[in-house]
Parts: structure tokens; C-alpha cells; sequence
């Protein structure tokens, strides 16, 4: 687990041009990063249309379009659409 967080730490920290994007990523991309980070308990670096970000572990697919994200503490859960996310990042 200490590794996972070194990881997100390194990734959310270290300046790396490939991984800087102004763009988004099309509904199909999305859907597919999420049921990845699901199958291998990844660790992924959501970002919001509103311009907020959070990062966690996707624990559960409730509905094709909902997904369950697990904070970095294991403490918090939150159900998230996918039409409020503008990309996503495995860590």
C-alpha cells in the first residue's frame, strides 16, 4: 500500500509534460480507465468538469454510468457520474 500511495505522490508531483492535457477524454475512455482501476484495484486520479480532482480506489460499478471511489484513507465514500468527470488518470 505504501508504494501505491509513492506512486500517486510521484505522479501528482513530478512535472512530466506527456501526462499535462488540457483536453478531455470521450465517455468510451472513461468508462473503460474506470473498469480497469476496478479489475486491478489501481489507484486513479479523477478530474472534474468543475475543475476539482480527487483521487482514490474505484471499489464498485453500481450502474453502467456509477461507480463507487474510495478515498486514499479508506474512510470515504462517494458515488461518482460519469458525466460530471473530464478525465482520467491511472496512478
Amino acid at each position: 500500500m505504501k508504494n501505491s500511495f509513492k506512486k500517486v505522490y510521484h505522479y501528482l508531483f513530478e512535472y512530466d509534460n506527456d501526462k499535462l492535457s488540457i483536453y478531455n477524454q470521450y465517455y468510451s475512455e472513461i468508462l473503460s480507465t474506470l473498469e480497469f482501476a476496478l479489475l486491478h484495484h489501481a489507484f486513479v486520479l479523477l478530474s472534474y468538469q468543475d475543475g476539482s480532482s480527487e483521487i482514490g480506489q474505484i471499489t464498485k460499478q453500481i450502474s453502467p454510468g456509477k461507480f463507487v471511489l474510495s478515498s486514499m484513507n479508506k474512510k470515504l465514500l462517494r458515488i461518482i457520474d460519469l458525466d460530471t468527470i473530464f478525465r482520467v488518470d491511472l496512478a
